[in-house]
């Protein structure tokens, strides 16, 4: 038994690269048995050829994981102060966050949903969306997902699309 992962459920969402000048979404995050789910999206180097550019963090939820029906959602976050500093900003909501390649390189942003919020539209899948500008150079990133579930268990219940059917 792990102490330190026993009532968390950690998923690995988006393997660590570099998105530069593409579209790239995590896989979906079953929500099924859910109490809280969060997102921790890690950022390495962010540059870009224009000054002005700007890395868009969305999340969108579905009512399948095919995404076939997924809508952009609201939620709230807290980003990391420089690297190797102990610092997180206030808590915010947004629809659409923007990082920049001027003041953003290598922070944390941890991103908060709420399940039952969601269960009111059927949505039981969420996922991260990141959109480069089409002069980023360089977007080194990577996507956890976190779920704490209804019911303690020392096995959990897969949280990812393909395997929870």
């Amino acid at each position: 038994m792990n102490p330190f992962t026993q009532y968390m459920n950690i998923i690995p969402l988006l393997e660590p690269k570099d998105i530069s000048t593409n579209i790239t979404a995590s896989a979906y995050m079953d929500l099924k048995g859910a109490n809280r789910a969060a997102f921790l999206v890690s950022f390495g180097a962010i540059t870009s050829a224009t000054a002005g550019d700007t890395e868009d963090i969305t999340v969108e939820a579905a009512t399948s994981d095919a995404g076939a029906t997924e809508a952009q959602i609201d939620f709230r976050y807290r980003k990391s102060g420089a690297l190797g500093a102990n610092t997180w900003g206030a808590i915010t909501s947004a629809s659409v966050l923007q990082l920049t390649a001027s003041a953003d390189d290598n922070v944390l942003v941890w991103i908060e949903i709420d399940p039952d919020e969601l269960a009111a539209n059927d949505y039981g899948y969420v996922r991260v969306k990141l959109t480069d500008n089409p002069d980023m150079t360089a977007c080194l990133v990577s996507v956890i997902g976190l779920t704490s579930p209804k019911y303690r268990m020392t096995t959990m219940v897969s949280a990812t699309a393909s395997a929870s059917a």
